[in-house]
């Protein structure tokens, strides 16, 4: 090993990219999860650094800091460098477990909650169900892969050291990002939440028409049921959504830094 090629550049280079690897890696979907061992997670990034450091290894674009407030203002910056990056696929499964969740109040069954192993809090069930299809179809397409591809691109569009694109640019296309939660969690669930609200205003009809009868007793089961057969009927369509979804997500974060 020749030992001449670990200089102080070179070091601060490798834990410079560090920080950006590890920043995506905190936020990112499934690999971000509380049930990820932090090993792993260390090791994931190391292990993604290790391929990408010999390319920018030699990149001498930045001033190296003189004293460690320097350092530590570079690092912060390419700690939100990659963070962003991971937090813009997680924005993603927030609509989808927010689906989960406007099914679970219209069904009746939003009390029913279970431990989300990726942000490590309680969520409706049906939340978990949307949540692990789409973290199997993330894993089964390669979208990982993706948002790795995006942050060895933005390597190329904010070299180390260099100032962020405008924030403003930055600003309006997280907003494009974070918009697309709502549309996500609306076109999860309208066809079951069309069908619900239709059995509901007749169901209450029937209230109407027989106030003997115990609607609610009725009620209850017949959305429990009618719903999971509608969530298993859909599920084709929903995966087909999910990939669009991700392949457009891949196409935005490639660009997210782009000037």
């Amino acid at each position: 090993m020749d030992l001449s090629l670990i200089t102080v550049p070179t070091v601060i280079t490798f834990f410079l990219m560090l920080f950006r690897v590890s920043g995506m890696f905190l936020a990112m979907p499934v690999f971000s999860g509380t049930g990820i061992p932090q090993q792993v997670k260390i090791g994931l990034s190391i292990g993604v650094l290790l391929v990408l450091f010999p390319f920018y290894a030699t990149a001498k674009s930045y001033v190296v800091p003189k004293d460690v407030i320097q350092f530590t203002v570079l690092a912060v910056q390419e700690l939100g460098i990659g963070f962003l990056i991971g937090f813009a696929a997680d924005l993603l499964f927030a609509g989808v477990r927010m689906a989960g969740e406007y099914l679970s109040v219209q069904m009746g069954i939003s009390v029913a909650n279970v431990l989300d192993p990726q942000t490590g809090t309680q969520i409706p069930i049906l939340s978990q169900v949307y949540a692990m299809t789409a973290t199997i179809l993330f894993l089964n397409l390669n979208i990982h892969h993706g948002l790795i591809v995006a942050l060895n691109r933005s390597f190329q569009l904010i070299p180390l050291g260099h100032p962020w694109p405008s924030m403003e640019l930055i600003t309006a296309r997280y907003l494009d990002l974070s918009s697309h939660i709502f549309l996500v969690a609306f076109y999860l669930g309208i066809p079951v939440l069309g069908v619900l609200f239709v059995t509901e205003v007749g169901l209450a009809f029937v209230a109407k028409v027989n106030p003997q009868m115990n609607i609610f007793m009725v009620a209850l089961p017949l959305k429990v049921i009618l719903g999971l057969t509608l969530i298993a009927s859909a599920m084709p369509f929903t995966l087909d959504f999910l990939s669009k979804q991700y392949a457009s997500l891949i196409q935005q974060v490639m660009v997210l830094y782009k000037a």
